[in-house]
C-alpha cells in the first residue's frame, strides 16, 4: 500500500527520498520501496521516520493491512509526483489538476455515450 501520509509529510519537510534513506542508513531504492508499500516498514523504522520528520507517529503511520487499489492513471499520477520536492500545497494542487483533467475526459466520454443513447431512443419513437 502506498504510504501517502509519509510521502506528503516528507515533501512538506522538503526531504528527498535520498536524504531520508541516508538518515535511515538504507539506499534510496530501499526507501522508495518502503514508501511505495512494496517493502514493509518495521516499527523501529516508523519511529525513526517520525523523529526525522519531527512529527507524531500517528501523523505518518499507515498500516499495511488496509489495502488500497489504485487504477493505472492514479498510479501514474502518484509515481510522477512522488519525488516532487516542494511544499504540500503545491503538490496537492498538481494532483488536483491531474484529477480534474481525468474527470473532464471521462465526462466527455459519458456525454458522448449519453448522446448516442438519446439519438437511438429518439429514432425508435
Amino acid at each position: 500500500m502506498l504510504k501517502k501520509k509519509l510521502t506528503l509529510k516528507r515533501i512538506e519537510k522538503n526531504f528527498t527520498q535520498e536524504e531520508m534513506a541516508h538518515l535511515l542508513g538504507i539506499s534510496q531504492s530501499q526507501y522508495s520501496r518502503r514508501e511505495r508499500g512494496t517493502t514493509k516498514i518495521s516499527t523501529a523504522e516508523w519511529n525513526k521516520l517520525a523523529n526525522i520528520l519531527e512529527t507524531d507517529l500517528a501523523m505518518i503511520y499507515e498500516s499495511d493491512e488496509n489495502i488500497q487499489l489504485l487504477n493505472e492513471t492514479e498510479k501514474n499520477i502518484y509515481n510522477e509526483f512522488s519525488n516532487y520536492k516542494n511544499d504540500n500545497i503545491e503538490f496537492t494542487l498538481i494532483i488536483m489538476r491531474k484529477y480534474i483533467e481525468k474527470l473532464e475526459f471521462e465526462n466527455k466520454k459519458l456525454k458522448s455515450k449519453l448522446s448516442k443513447v438519446v439519438n437511438e431512443f429518439a429514432q425508435k419513437i
